[in-house]
This record gives structure tokens, C-alpha cells and sequence, in this order.
């Protein structure tokens, strides 16, 4: 079974006294609707969700105590899939293989580096939507939710060697001190974790390979139900989504989706749409969400959106919309 992410937080919510019409107003979304296996929020979903919980807790950290409180079984059949790897390690790659059942508001990619001769690794945070002023939020939950899941899995401390932040410091300090417990620099490019490398040999408590073989085989299963129910518009546009900044050609996007390129024209031409019409549908819907989320410049826009320079950008964005950029922003 595949859970979804808006049915996490109505449950937490509740259970601090607050109703899901109240999380959910001005959503236009019904608890039915959430419950529905098909469904997925969209992103202005996810920001007035955000916001009414913020607003309806008055806390401003809450992204800290609902990672928490985020649970292994919370990730359904793919967690059980996690409870049972080998190690740390195993349990990543099988969450990071089947994360089309898991939702998530920040697109980690884990990479190594080397440092003084030895090799570290991090995991960058990038944003499939804007969130502007929301970011604190997803960061504060991703970092302290992969703190507790770890640490539930492998029954240790899981502890963060360093993050680099994007945002100011918070206006008191105290309560990323005593959760993340290690250097954090703000104003930062990027948003990166430095974790311990070695904690991927780390063994699960729970491990069992042959409940592990039965987990993955059902995460295939759900993961191919799912594909065959989606039109290959949407998971091309989903694929574009956890790309931030990059948008590949037909042949890569092609051989990202494991098909060939002619198959995936064709079947784009049955759905009366192109390859190209769904990447002007893509940044321009992008291109309007950081204009109305975020005070970033035509020129970080435009690099986002994968444009060479900011001039290409300004006439795409007249050509979508009719108006100029500093006209639509006004």
C-alpha cells in the first residue's frame, strides 16, 4: 500500500487537536479525495497546507517535531522493505529505487566527495516547486526525519557531521543546536547534509533477507501499477520536477524513463502532446510559482529554468504569458 504524505500530516494534526477541514481549507481537497491510492497533492497543495499548520500550531519549528515523529511503517510496504535490508546502505538504495512510493516536499541526491584524503559523503536538497519562506519548514523535517528513521533502523545514534543552510538563522538558534548538534553554516548555494560515510556499513536490526526479497518484489509490483496507470506526459513531467535546473533532451529523458525515443514520441503524439510542449508547460509553471513564492532575480530564475541567459527567458515568458516579467511580479 502506498501512502501519501498529506494523510501523514492530517494525522499528526489531529492528534494535536486540529481538524483536517482545518488543515485543509483552502485546499478545495476533501479527506476522501486524500484517501484515494491515486491521489497526489500538487504543489500549492502542499504550500496552504504548510501554512495552516504553521498557522494553526503557532509553532514555527514544526517541520523539527513532525520529522520525529515520522515513523518506518509511515512509508508503507517500502518501509518494510528498509526494516529489513542488510545495512544503512541497502536501505537507502531500495528507498532511493522506489522513491515514486514515497512523497517528499525537498529532492535529495546523495553523492561522495573527497576531503583531506577521505571520502565524505552528502546529500543535496534541491526544490521540485518553490517554497520560499516554507523552506525552513521542508528542511527542518527531511533532516530531522532521516535522523529518527536511521536511528530506528539501525537501533544508534544517527548523528548529522555538518549542514549547510540557504536561509538566515532562525531567530533563536537553540533549537537547531540541540537538534542537529553540529556545525551549520546559513546562507549558503545549496542546502547539503554531511554525513558519516562509515554508517552505511551500519547493520539493521531487523534485517531478513528473504521478507526483504518479498518487500522489493511488492515495491516492483506497486511501482509498475502505478506506471501503467499514469500517462507518460505526467511521469515525464514528474521526472522534470526532480531535476531542478536541468532539462534534458528527448533521447536522455528517453533512456531515463527506460524507453526508446521513437516509442516515446509516439505515445506522447497519442496523448496529442509533444516532448517540447510539456517542457514550456513545465517552466512555465515553474517560472510562475518563483515569481509569486520567491523574491529571486529574472537571472536565478531563468539558470533555474535551464535558460542560458535571462534575455531567452524574458522572451519566453512574454511569449507564455503576453506580459513582461517585472509586469506579472507588480
Amino acid at each position: 500500500m502506498r501512502k501519501n504524505k498529506i494523510s501523514f500530516y492530517l494525522q499528526r494534526m489531529q492528534q494535536r487537536g486540529h481538524s483536517p477541514e482545518n488543515v485543509l481549507c483552502n485546499t478545495g481537497l476533501s479527506v476522501e479525495q486524500i484517501g484515494d491510492e491515486s491521489f497526489r497533492a500538487d504543489s500549492e497543495d502542499y504550500r496552504s497546507i504548510i501554512r495552516n499548520m504553521l498557522s494553526l500550531t503557532g509553532d514555527c519549528h514544526l517541520g523539527i517535531a513532525l520529522g520525529r515523529e515520522f515513523n518506518i511503517s509511515d512509508l508503507g510496504v517500502l518501509g518494510y522493505a528498509a526494516l529489513s535490508s542488510a545495512t544503512l546502505s541497502q536501505a537507502r538504495d531500495v528507498i532511493q529505487r522506489y522513491n515514486a512510493l514515497s512523497e517528499y516536499i525537498l529532492s535529495p541526491s546523495n553523492y561522495t566527495c573527497t576531503r583531506n584524503g577521505k571520502e565524505v559523503w552528502f546529500s543535496e536538497l534541491s526544490e521540485p516547486f518553490p517554497l520560499g519562506e516554507l523552506l525552513p519548514f521542508a528542511v527542518e523535517e527531511f533532516v530531522s526525519r532521516t535522523i529518527k528513521l536511521s536511528a530506528s533502523l539501525t537501533n544508534r545514534p544517527f548523528p548529522v557531521l555538518e549542514l549547510h543552510l540557504s536561509y538566515p538563522p532562525p531567530k533563536d538558534e537553540r533549537l537547531y543546536r540541540e537538534t542537529f548538534d553540529c556545525p551549520i553554516h546559513y546562507n549558503q548555494p545549496k542546502n547539503l547534509i554531511r554525513l558519516d560515510i562509515e554508517r552505511l556499513n551500519d547493520p539493521i536490526t531487523m534485517a531478513d533477507q528473504d521478507v526483504f526479497a518479498i518487500c522489493e518484489r511488492q515495491c516492483q509490483a506497486l511501482v509498475n501499477e502505478q506506471k501503467g496507470q499514469d500517462q507518460l506526459s505526467d511521469k515525464i513531467k514528474r521526472a522534470l520536477l526532480k531535476m531542478p535546473g536541468s532539462f534534458p533532451s528527448m533521447n536522455s529523458m528517453a533512456e531515463h524513463l527506460g524507453i526508446g525515443s521513437r516509442t516515446l514520441r509516439r505515445q506522447l503524439e497519442s496523448e496529442n502532446t509533444t516532448y517540447q510542449q510539456i517542457i514550456d508547460a513545465t517552466r512555465r509553471e515553474l517560472a510562475l510559482q518563483y515569481l509569486t513564492h520567491t523574491s529571486l532575480s529574472p537571472k536565478e530564475i531563468g539558470y533555474l529554468l535551464g535558460y542560458a541567459n535571462v534575455s531567452n527567458f524574458r522572451r519566453a515568458f512574454k511569449g507564455w504569458t503576453g506580459k513582461k516579467l517585472s509586469d506579472y511580479r507588480r
